[in-house]
């Protein structure tokens, strides 16, 4: 049995937690009230640290013995201890940043990439294991984010093995391609636009 990290608290965090073929040994997660926050439910088998205020504390990571740690709908960046994976709701290297979902609303995308990736301590700069794009043009935010939650966990399924014994696919970013961070505030930018949203996804 692998000895897997989980480290989630938003939007699809628990759609990819559920997906997990075996129990992680520690969930680390968030309970700060915040926009698309969810009480993540976890397996009973599994160790449990809540991560409280703005600045992380990671000290049981760094005691090592991990096989895999996976990272979805977390909003800050992690200490790389172990094979790190996570994914992005845009496509890389073009929209690396904050937002992805709200920034593609306003930029008026008709499709949705989500990227599957390697993590290695900056901002969305890690090497790319998979990609599921589905259109989005007409869809709620809700909407999306099940669906962003439905691939990313096809995509964790289809890798599972590879991921753990280090054999995922490994697509280097093409820098010359790097886009600007999206900015963080896209949600309130939409809201301008369709009050009805913010509410609910802020």
């Amino acid at each position: 049995m692998a000895n897997v990290v989980f480290i989630g608290a938003y939007a699809y965090a628990q759609a990819v937690l559920d997906a997990l073929p075996e129990p992680p040994v520690l969930v680390i997660t968030n309970t700060v009230d915040a926009p698309r926050q969810q009480e993540l439910s976890w397996p009973a088998e599994s160790a449990y640290l809540d991560v409280q205020g703005t600045r992380l504390e990671y000290d049981v990571l760094a005691r090592g013995g991990f096989d895999l740690v996976i990272v979805a709908g977390w909003r800050r960046l992690v200490p790389i201890v172990a094979p790190t994976v996570g994914f992005h709701s845009a496509k890389l290297p073009e929209y690396p940043g904050r937002a992805p979902v709200a920034n593609a609303i306003l930029r008026g995308d008709r499709y949705l990439s989500n990227t599957m990736l390697w993590l290695d301590g900056g901002t969305d700069s890690g090497d790319i294991i998979d990609e599921w794009e589905f259109p989005i043009e007409g869809r709620t935010p809700d909407d999306i984010y099940n669906e962003i939650g439905v691939t990313s966990a096809a995509m964790l399924l289809r890798h599972w093995s590879g991921l753990l014994d280090g054999s995922a696919p490994r697509k280097k970013q093409d820098r010359t391609l790097r886009g600007p961070l999206t900015p963080a505030d896209a949600w309130r930018r939409l809201a301008l636009k369709q009050p009805d949203w913010i509410e609910a996804f802020g």
